[in-house]
């Protein structure tokens, strides 16, 4: 994740601090705190549906598309909270007159707000399947629509068409116009590269599949990843894998997919030899360094399939010396382990190493350093595979002298949770707190 991003995120909600810190003093501090809440969520809301878009530069600003997935994420959980925060700290201010839409713009604001909770809780809980997932998200655009009608109808210390309405007012438009190009404009336009389907073999539970291009076809480096569909009954969703091989001179392309889910089992169940597909992209920074200092790529499961593309690309690089340790599960034959060693007899500057945790093998930190001799500063290292294994192993390297900036890893799960437990104790503290408060004043007698 790039800082420059990041700065311009926290400025863009700090800008309204601008005309929010003086009407504090003029008005009730709570309940403008409590507006400047709900004024934060939009932008942040507004700004998330943006980067939902996958529009060009927006890696130039933010970094990789996968840790813009990660971004995304925590964007919508801070948004929440500030959310749920707004509406626990009673934003009324005394003296206020609401115009006629007012009464209405409170109710909607009440059903955007758990419309919203409800649906980004769905899209932490890992286990509801991606299908679902991604059908209900569709519908958060229409809840932060609820929200800007909210926004613009509710009684509030400032006029929409001030400065601070205005700015507000732009992220909401920018959010809308990201909604709408996303659920409805994008899938009528021509998007992606037409590829047709060369081969698709099934090996275990991997579908590796090869496609050729029908015209000039994707241009990628090594690393790269891209969206994949096809237009075949039940095979339509866009999914984002990496390519397993480097570019090819006929533009052909692979890709190694793994079956973790309801797609990825059809995928591996349905796809056949001549099938239409489309491929959008490509995405992502993972990429081999100039020079020739030594490296390490770790890939562990079908974590392999960008070292695939690198091994390949090797020979048309001057680079120094280059460890893998492809880290496996497999009680039969191990996927890729020819062509690997293939490549490594022919490529003098490739060394493959294969650790079968089945047999009782496993890739520990002190190994990695011993390899390279005391050359673990001067090494770059590359990982892919599950986030529990790179944080050992990045925090046990980083002990030993590797620096920080040299650990690189690519987001392996863009959708994970974020601590449900705790998640769902402040949603219920939340939600219980609102209720009593409801019921509270709905028994007060009318003066």
């Amino acid at each position: 994740m790039r800082p420059f991003g990041l700065i311009l995120i926290a400025a863009a909600v700090m800008v309204p601090l601008i005309w929010f810190v003086p009407l504090a003093g003029q008005r009730d501090p709570v309940a403008v705190f409590s507006q400047y809440l709900g004024a934060s969520a939009l932008i942040l809301m507004g700004i998330n549906q943006f980067l939902a878009t996958r529009v060009l530069g927006l890696e130039t600003v933010f970094g990789s598309l996968d840790r813009i997935y990660v971004l995304h994420k925590w964007l919508a959980v801070v948004a929440m909270v500030a959310l749920g925060l707004h509406d626990i700290i009673d934003a009324d201010i005394a003296g206020l007159r609401g115009g006629a839409l007012s009464d209405a713009a409170e109710d909607v604001g009440e059903v955007s707000l758990y419309g919203l909770l409800i649906l980004s809780l769905a899209s932490v809980i890992t286990f509801i399947p991606y299908h679902l997932w991604k059908w209900t998200h569709r519908f958060i655009g229409a809840f932060f629509a609820l929200g800007f009608f909210h926004f613009f109808f509710i009684e509030k210390p400032f006029q929409i068409s001030d400065p601070l309405g205005v700015y507000i007012s732009a992220f909401c438009v920018l959010g809308l116009a990201s909604y709408v190009w996303l659920a409805l404009l994008r899938p009528l336009s021509p998007r992606g590269h037409r590829y047709v389907v060369r081969s698709a073999r099934r090996l275990g539970a991997i579908t590796e599949i090869e496609l050729a291009p029908q015209g000039r076809g994707l241009r990628h480096r090594p690393g790269q990843f891209a969206f994949l569909s096809f237009r075949s009954a039940g095979l339509s969703e866009e999914h984002p894998f990496t390519l397993s091989s480097a570019p090819a001179p006929d533009g052909t392309l692979r890709f190694s997919v793994k079956t973790l889910g309801n797609y990825t089992a059809r995928l591996n169940s349905l796809l056949e030899q001549g099938a239409e597909a489309t491929v959008s992209g490509p995405f992502g920074h993972f990429a081999m360094p100039k020079g020739r200092d030594p490296q390490v790529w770790i890939g562990a499961g079908i974590g392999i399939t960008p070292f695939l593309a690198f091994a390949q690309g090797l020979a048309d690089r001057d680079a120094g010396p280059v460890q893998l340790f492809y880290c496996v599960r497999e009680t039969g034959e191990v996927p890729y382990a020819r062509e690997l060693e293939a490549l490594a007899g022919k490529l003098p500057n490739l060394d493959v190493t294969i650790l079968n945790s089945a047999s009782g093998q496993k890739l520990v930190p002190g190994r990695i350093a011993n390899d390279l001799g005391g050359e673990l500063r001067r090494a770059h290292v590359f990982f892919c595979g599950p986030s529990a294994m790179r944080k050992e192993l990045r925090a046990a390297l980083i002990s030993r002298g590797l620096r920080a900036s040299r650990f690189h890893y690519e987001e392996f799960e863009m959708r994970t949770g974020i601590g449900l437990g705790r998640l769902a104790a402040w949603l219920w503290d939340a939600g219980s707190y609102q209720f009593e408060r409801r019921r509270q004043k709905a028994t007060q007698p009318a003066e």
